[in-house]
């Protein structure tokens, strides 16, 4: 499944965590070990416009593991007629059945037998049953959309079964670990079509439903429940003309979409052979959809055979696309096809180990984009994005581990967060560093090889890796990757590694402690990890692979180095997850060198990067003077990189949240300008056509920082480009606007000009079917100075007929960063919390997204009272987001430390630089 988050221009939100429960939970939740389901033939008639339900029938064949009297499976608001239910053994004999009970706590059926059944022997379980088409975005729902050429609502339902959520659909065994075959029979309206996992076999009349037909589907592959996936529409398919005839690649779509679908048509093909390809491992499928849901939760779900995606993340037309929205659409078709080996092919035991689904996916997802599009150079501006996402959230006490026990249903999907897809696509990052790519590669192909259509948890992964390291003497044979690596996935947070040289007679000497924003009474003795030492210094370029450890048996290192070594760098191009914390001298010999034009660029570009980042942070929190910060970032001027200014950016802007509501915010924005006007010169037209992936990114950035900073060129530029196409004749097919800066054009024009401007950007949203231009438009109405226009958008986000629910908070973060809003989208949330809890009903933990905006830019003891006792009062609708909620308290604490401790000092900082 696709996470998406707010990294780089902006992109939806689902910052989805919860609670980290311990194992006694665990297992409390997870169904019993008496049965194992072996096939289902599944049954289901869709009945959309008039009754928004379905019925059907599910028979479960299944093994008797140990000796009961009572089948437990997962059920969930379903209606079963519980005299309905039949049991027969294999010789088709009825077994008799004394009840059927449910536990609506853990979601269980238990159906009870007055015999025992019998180990070895199997089972056929029979349940009729039917529910309710909702629009709640998860389990067998319904989805709408509006065909333009006749005004016309149309309707379509389909799955959304991860984490938890096939029980809602029919009764089964819905953990990863069952995996079965599922034979599936889909019911509808002749004039509609289905599709599920597999291939349409064929087609008959419903022999009890007039205007009816029957849709059957081959036997799939062994699979967990979370992956059955089936939709009932009237969408069209467009299929791929690729040379693979084992693969029909398809692409489905609303018809008035069709034209959109020429990239993903395009890349999907590809990238399943270059994965097949990476992984040694056949597709085992006949035909692989992508299908775009109008109304859908995540970015999009890797359904074995079927990936389901929000319309956004699959369609585009290439006509009017800017670099981004091609990148985003590339990113997550990759990520979603490489579930097919990470995810469906090998599946995690249970959701403790979601990370190697989610991190897998995200890391050769980055890599497949890198194959189709190699010129983009877009792996390294990906790895320092996911670097710096990381060290944020990691840093807190209440982030979690990476391999993290879950229990209640509900706590399965708020783990898939920055810390499950991000930290975990770093650290395979890291692994294939100190292994090498041949190790690392080899290693994961034993591992798939191995475990196919089965489960695996961490251990094993760690066992083929450590074995083909072993075999190829990539890794010392007293040393196994389990030791390395679980101190990085059973362990919450990432270490600082500290340098510090003395000079006198020539060493230098390192050690480690966990990195926190907020300081521990004491120093946290408790954690450690093994971290591969790579360097270089002043006088040696070479890069150097980890030769050295710094770990919990030698955590003080001493090593010679030369005297007149100027400086010396560790983490060599940022390939490990860690920060690097030099000793005054050794850091003043660095800027020394970055402020000289002519040497600069003899520090790696990616250690340009960590050395910006990790310097901002480290002063944030006391470890650094402000005064060398700022004396490192004065070397920008002269930076002509992308990444190095991407993260001053990003490091400034949580220095811009801090004071954006204090009394100096204009010596901030005073020095911001300062800093950009250089490289504000060289993109200041926004007529300009600027080529290739890092450029384009390197002007949308610079443009965007400085209309923030109200530099008024950029902002009457953006006005003026605005009003000009607001004269245009039919200015929706006639957007004069550039396309790279259009989501900048759209936010400024509403912040800076009036109501007609709302307005006009208004119709053209309504009007538009391209996703990804009526995602910026959303985002712009959000924009405005209007304080009326704001509450009327705040209030149209929980009304899904205006704007769909998977959007709603997405308008909502837009108002609440806005200077002029963030008062009107708190009392908002204030006040409308039990309709916003109801709203997102049965995903309450996404209210969590809304207090995290709101307290993340809160910097006062008064406010830190005024939230608590708000999360206090509502304590009912957050239950299900407390570790959200914890991390924000946790940041709100750090932005009131740092107002106490450095505002004064980065004031008078700013002032003299």
């Amino acid at each position: 499944m696709e996470f998406m988050s707010f990294k780089m221009i902006f992109i939806i939100a689902l910052s989805l965590m919860g609670s980290v429960v311990n194992s006694k939970e665990t297992s409390d939740y997870k169904l019993p070990t008496n049965f194992k389901p072996v096939s289902y033939e599944l049954y289901v008639v869709t009945h959309l416009e008039d009754k928004f339900m379905f019925e059907g029938v599910v028979s479960i064949c299944m093994t008797c593991v140990e000796a009961t009297d009572t089948i437990v499976l997962h059920s969930n608001i379903l209606n079963i007629d519980t005299k309905s239910v039949v049991v027969a053994n294999c010789g088709e004999n009825v077994v008799p059945v004394s009840s059927v009970s449910f536990d609506p706590e853990k979601e269980f059926m238990l159906v009870k037998s007055t015999v025992n059944f019998k180990p070895g022997d199997e089972y056929v379980l029979t349940i009729p049953f039917t529910g309710n088409l909702t629009e709640g975005l998860t389990g067998y729902y319904r989805s709408s959309y509006v065909e333009k050429e006749n005004n016309q609502t149309k309707w379509l339902a389909v799955t959304q079964f991860e984490p938890a959520y096939a029980r809602g659909a029919f009764p089964c065994f819905d953990e990863p670990a069952y995996k079965a075959k599922f034979k599936i029979r889909l019911g509808h309206k002749k004039e509609l079509n289905s599709i599920s996992n597999m291939k349409l076999m064929k087609q008959i009349n419903c022999p009890s439903i007039p205007d009816y037909v029957v849709d059957e589907f081959e036997e799939s592959v062994p699979m967990s429940t979370y992956l059955v996936a089936y939709m009932v529409s009237d969408f069209v398919y467009t299929e791929a003309n690729c040379g693979n005839d084992q693969v029909k690649f398809r692409i489905i779509s609303r018809k008035e979409s069709a034209n959109q679908t020429e990239l993903a048509i395009s890349l999907g093909p590809k990238v399943l052979k270059y994965y097949e390809d990476y992984f040694d491992e056949k597709f085992p499928l006949h035909k692989q959809d992508m299908a775009a849901i109008p109304d859908f939760s995540f970015g999009a779900m890797e359904n074995w055979g079927l990936v389901t995606y929000r319309e956004i993340y699959l369609l585009i037309d290439l006509n009017v696309a800017n670099m981004y929205n091609k990148h985003q659409v590339a990113v997550v078709i990759t990520h979603e096809l490489a579930h097919q080996w990470f995810g469906n092919l090998v599946t995690m035991k249970w959701w403790t180990d979601l990370w190697l689904n989610e991190g897998f996916a995200t890391y050769v997802g980055a890599r497949g984009v890198d194959f189709l599009f190699p010129e983009w150079n877009s792996f390294r501006v990906v790895t320092v994005d996911d670097f710096i996402s990381i060290m944020d959230l990691d840093s807190l006490e209440s982030s979690h581990p990476v391999s993290v026990a879950v229990g209640n249903p509900d706590e399965i999907a708020q783990i898939f967060d920055t810390i499950s897809y991000t930290k975990g696509s770093f650290l395979l990052h890291m692994m294939n560093t100190f292994l090498g790519e041949d190790t690392f590669k080899q290693g994961i192909r034993n591992y798939i090889h191995k475990h196919k259509f089965s489960n695996a948890e961490q251990d094993d992964l760690w066992s083929s890796l450590t074995e083909e390291a072993h075999c190829q003497g990539t890794l010392d044979k007293n040393l196994t990757v389990k030791k390395i690596m679980d101190t990085w996935t059973l362990q919450t947070g990432y270490p600082v590694l500290k340098v510090v040289r003395d000079y006198s007679v020539g060493t230098v000497t390192l050690s480690q402690e966990r990195y926190l924003t907020i300081k521990s009474n004491g120093t946290d003795n408790k954690t450690c990890w093994w971290i591969p030492i790579t360097m270089i210094t002043s006088g040696n370029f070479n890069q150097t692979n980890a030769k050295s450890w710094l770990n919990c048996e030698n955590n003080n290192l001493t090593t010679p180095l030369a005297k007149d070594t100027e400086w010396v760098i560790y983490n060599l191009n940022m390939t490990d997850l860690y920060r690097v914390l030099y000793d005054t001298q050794n850091m003043k010999a660095i800027i020394c060198t970055l402020n000289d034009p002519t040497k600069y660029e003899t520090i790696p570009l990616l250690n340009r990067v960590q050395l910006i980042y990790d310097s901002l942070s480290f002063s944030k929190v006391g470890d650094m003077d402000y005064e060398i910060t700022f004396q490192l970032l004065k070397y920008l001027k002269h930076e002509t990189e992308f990444t190095p200014w991407f993260a001053a950016f990003e490091g400034l802007s949580a220095i811009n949240d801090l004071m954006k509501k204090t009394p100096k915010y204009a010596v901030f924005q005073n020095y911001m300008r300062r800093m950009l006007s250089c490289v504000y010169s060289k993109f200041r037209n926004m007529n300009d056509k600027v080529n290739g992936y890092e450029n384009i990114k390197f002007q949308t950035y610079v443009i965007s920082n400085a209309c923030n900073n109200q530099i008024k060129d950029c902002i009457q530029q953006a006005l003026d480009l605005f009003r000009k196409w607001m004269k245009i004749n039919d200015p929706d097919n006639n957007n004069i606007l550039p396309i790279e800066l259009r989501r900048i054009i759209y936010c400024k024009a509403t912040k800076y000009g009036g109501e007609d401007e709302w307005n006009f950007l208004l119709e053209r949203y309504q009007y538009s079917i391209l996703p990804d231009d009526k995602d910026d438009m959303l985002y712009a109405l959000g924009c405005s100075s209007n304080k009326l226009l704001l509450q009327r958008s705040l209030n149209w986000s929980l009304d899904n007929s205006i704007i769909r629910k998977q959007d709603a908070f997405k308008i909502f973060y837009s108002v609440a960063m806005n200077d002029a809003g963030y008062s009107i989208a708190k009392e908002f949330l204030y006040c409308r919390i039990a309709d916003i809890y109801e709203f997102y009903q049965p995903e309450g933990n996404r209210l969590g997204d809304y207090v995290k905006v709101i307290g993340s830019q809160m910097n006062t003891k008064e406010e830190l009272e005024e939230i608590q006792s708000f999360i206090n009062k509502y304590s009912s609708y957050l239950k299900e987001a407390d570790m959200v909620i914890n991390q924000t308290i946790e940041t709100i604490e750090s932005n009131i430390e740092w107002m106490s401790t450095f505002y004064d000092k980065i004031v008078n900082c700013m002032e003299q630089s």
